[in-house]
């Protein structure tokens, strides 16, 4: 198969396994059974979003990919922060091939990337090739704002894609881009993104209520271009999209740990997350309880190490809030002990909470919040030399830090040098700190052209402890992800270089 028309089909061959067919999600619209009434629309944005979502989905499918997202493993697996874990060096083996560096096309985390921002894309496309013009009781406005909130998602899709496997099948029915046989090379995905995101800004409103709090705005189109800007170097233009950001009613939180325990989902600093609600039926909490939980707890993945524990600064309170370590009460009010992490001896404490079941937390997954937004700013400012606007934006965000430090006249002093790299230095380090165990440190060290450096093979390295047990190291083939061989068999695409 290689010209698709109707937009449903995309999943189809993109998914490359028929049995996956039979499991399709509760809710599953096509164009061709549904969008005859209002409410299809609505259930049509609201799958959409699933995608992002680190819900149960009644399968685990590790082998297929299809448990959960896994953008957590290369974000922080595959760099200096994190360390597989399980129940032994062999469970999730294909976790710890990514971890050394010894990927193969056949990896299941490979395949889920794919797959689950694949299944993002379709569901928008779906969406998007509805007029809905004649459907009774549609409110215009609603079905504007709703293709809206698709153009945004299927750039936030196509962004982790291209990220991940640079030139990729571009798919835009709209444009009678339908063949899924064809890469379209890289800089032709991010035109196509900066298009999403300019139409989806001309549609979506700045704010919703309380019940629809969830959902792309203005600010969160504005945040994605500029994060689009940023890893293209374009320093400029990532500025100008952060100036319409902070154009809206975002602000710092005055407890950072408020954005990881649910209490400050609905603050104003959060700008696009993915929904948890526990206690639903069907299940619609996150999983991340069970993947990250302690042992005896959980299953013990995404294992901090003690580098990530080393980089906090004395007596800053980001360390408490990020992880557990010994001396912490655990969410439930118990000590935690060390020997539920044998490995390095800590666990994961952002996003989780104290709930039971295990598989059915709270607390939403934050993608874009503002803090990493002004860390962007400082970035930019300090490439374009502007070292006094700098210096203030990253003293924005060690001053909240600083605020709850047990002694805020020593702790976490502003940066004050004058030297380029030095600051870049600094805000690089404050990014480790301040945006730890959320997705983003291997891709801000590729990214930096650190990554070679930081995860080079090393001579002590101690799998049994995951100290940088980084295999043969970080090589330049390394920046994108093989093509899944399930897919590239399928489809005919050719292979990443390397692998």
């Amino acid at each position: 198969m290689k010209k698709l028309i109707l937009t449903i089909a995309v999943a189809v061959s993109m998914a490359g396994c028929s049995k996956q067919l039979e499991k399709l999600p509760q809710g599953k619209l096509t164009g061709g059974n549904v969008f005859t009434e209002a409410n299809d629309f609505v259930m049509a944005t609201d799958a959409a979003y699933l995608p992002l979502t680190n819900r149960f989905r009644g399968d685990w499918g590790w082998d297929e990919g299809s448990s959960i997202p896994r953008d957590w493993v290369v974000g922080d697996l595959m760099s200096d922060d994190a360390v597989k874990g399980g129940g032994s060096l062999g469970d999730q083996e294909d976790m710890r091939r990514m971890q050394t560096f010894s990927i193969f096309p056949e990896n299941n985390n490979v395949l889920g990337i794919w797959r689950f921002n694949y299944k993002g894309v379709d569901a928008c496309n779906t969406l998007l090739a509805q007029d809905g013009a004649a459907v009774p009781g549609l409110d215009p406005a609603l079905l504007k704002r709703m293709k809206g909130e698709a153009y945004f998602l299927r750039a936030f899709y196509y962004f982790r894609l291209v990220l991940n496997f640079g030139d990729i099948p571009l798919l835009v029915p709209e444009k009678k881009m339908t063949d899924n046989s064809v890469r379209t090379p890289a800089a032709k995905v991010y035109e196509q993104i900066e298009s999403d995101l300019a139409q989806a800004i001309s549609m979506l409103p700045a704010s919703y209520d309380a019940d629809n709090y969830q959902r792309a705005t203005t600010g969160a189109a504005h945040a994605l271009l500029a994060k689009t800007y940023l890893y293209r170097q374009r320093w400029q233009d990532c500025l100008n999209e952060i100036a319409e950001v902070e154009k809206g009613s975002y602000l710092l939180l005055d407890h950072y740990e408020d954005n990881f325990n649910g209490i400050g989902e609905k603050g104003g600093e959060i700008i696009f997350a993915a929904r948890h609600d526990a206690g639903k039926t069907p299940s619609q909490g996150s999983v991340l309880n069970a993947v990250f939980g302690p042992q005896g707890k959980g299953w013990g993945f995404e294992i901090p190490t003690k580098d990530l524990v080393d980089a906090f600064e004395n007596d800053d309170p980001r360390r408490a809030a990020t992880l557990f370590k010994a001396g912490d009460k655990y969410l439930d009010g118990s000590s935690y002990d060390p020997a539920w992490s044998p490995v390095t001896g800590f666990n994961v404490r952002k996003f989780m909470s104290n709930v039971n079941p295990i598989d059915d937390g709270g607390v939403d997954f934050a993608y874009i919040r503002l803090a990493d937004v002004i860390l962007w700013k400082a970035e930019c400012h300090a490439n374009l030399g502007a070292l006094p606007e700098a210096r203030t934006d990253l003293e924005r965000v060690r001053l909240r830090a600083r605020k709850y430090a047990a002694n805020p006249v020593t702790a976490l002093p502003p940066v004050t040098t004058n030297d380029k790299n030095a600051l870049l230095s600094a805000i690089q380090h404050e990014r480790r700190v301040e945006l730890a165990m959320e997705g983003h440190r291997y891709y801000d060290l590729v990214r930096w052209d650190l990554a070679r450096t930081i995860l080079a093979k090393a001579a002590d390295a101690d799998p049994l402890k995951g100290y940088k047990d980084y295999g043969n190291g970080w090589q330049s083939f390394n920046k994108l992800l093989p093509i899944p061989q399930r897919e590239a068999d399928l489809l005919k695409l050719s292979q990443n270089t390397g692998y």
